[in-house]
């Protein structure tokens, strides 16, 4: 019985040995491959702009409609007040109240909106960088890439933004070259 289980428990192991041998993990920074693309460049697109003609056109004329709402019921009790009821008073501070609470979350709902629209105006972009990511961990057999904020500790050998990137056909932006450049060994700065 005791060498069945020992068996067992050595087929177990040689199964999720191989199990885990066939498993290759690449990580990648699809947000930085996302933003080198040519066609999103600041001096081509202001993404703090993404949104605001669809927030100008379609949200703030609603918004300015119930400020005027609101402007215009504060200056009516204040004009009025002396000649109201008790409960007209009590019915007309419930509807100011009432706008002063949808226009209290006017900036979080704005800054929302346009989290989605720049999401939405983004969604083919990240859809072109996964496709890439997809065929790049095809051809080096990869089976899992994860984002790199996943991983404390992974092999840098392991990062395949910079294959994504040649997939794609972006350059990385030149670096400077420093500045103190060591002469090239066996060549002096004069003349010989």
């Amino acid at each position: 019985m005791k060498k069945l289980q020992v068996l067992i428990v050595a087929a177990v192991m040689l199964i999720a040995g191989n199990a885990s041998a066939q498993t290759k993990i690449a990580f990648i920074r699809i947000d930085d491959i996302v933003g080198l693309m040519p066609e999103l460049a600041p001096e081509k697109v202001n993404m703090d702009t993404v949104g605001a003609k669809f927030i100008r056109d379609s949200i703030m004329p609603g918004i300015n409609y119930k400020q005027d709402q609101y402007n215009e019921k504060i200056k009516e009790f204040s004009d009025t007040t002396k000649k109201l009821s008790d409960q007209v008073k009590k019915i007309m501070l419930q509807e100011i109240q009432d706008l002063q609470n949808e226009l209290s979350g006017v900036d979080q709902y704005l800054q929302q909106v346009a989290q989605n629209k720049q999401a939405e105006f983004l969604r083919p972009y990240y859809a072109k960088a996964k496709k890439a990511i997809e065929q790049v961990a095809k051809e080096k057999g990869y089976t899992h890439v994860m984002s790199s904020d996943v991983f404390l500790v992974a092999p840098e050998a392991d990062d395949i933004s910079l294959l994504v990137l040649t997939k794609l056909g972006i350059k990385l932006p030149n670096q400077n070259p420093p500045a103190n450049k060591p002469a090239t060994p066996g060549k002096t700065g004069g003349n010989n």
